[in-house]
């Protein structure tokens, strides 16, 4: 080959390589750009649900049936804490009766111990004044 050829080959070369980088630069580009456009369209989207929410909110607002319907939502919400706060003060007394019962109970049982050991102490105080009594006779 001679030199002629050669230039053209490394002229060649360079330009496909030129070109070859141009291209991964290009793509690379275009897959920032379709990210960007992407986030826009998702943007867009939820713009667009924003402003039905409110053209609802709105014409439900304007309506007779829309003003009983919120009326009825609020007092419904209204019963509805109502109902929690009378179950939750229900649950409260039946944990302090339950709480109160097992005192009670246990109570009962120190009692009955109470009662036990004083029976207990009796015997051993009468078993004492008899052996007692007994080692009297056996001295005598």
């Amino acid at each position: 080959m001679n030199i002629a050829e050669w230039i053209l080959v490394i002229m060649l070369a360079i330009t496909l390589f030129i070109f070859l980088v141009a291209g991964i630069v290009l793509i690379i580009k275009l897959i920032h750009l379709a990210n960007e456009a992407k986030k826009i369209v998702m943007t867009g989207q939820g713009i667009a649900a924003k402003a039905d929410d409110i053209v609802d909110n709105v014409k439900g607002m304007t309506s007779v049936g829309g003003i009983v319907k919120t009326f009825a939502n609020h007092v419904v919400e209204n019963q509805e804490r109502r109902y929690a706060a009378e179950d939750a003060a229900r649950e409260a007394a039946k944990r302090t009766a339950e709480a109160n019962a097992a005192q009670a109970a246990a109570t009962e049982a120190a009692i009955a111990e109470a009662d036990r050991a004083e029976r207990q102490a009796k015997r051993a105080t009468a078993s004492a004044r008899s052996a007692k009594k007994a080692a009297g006779a056996a001295k005598k």
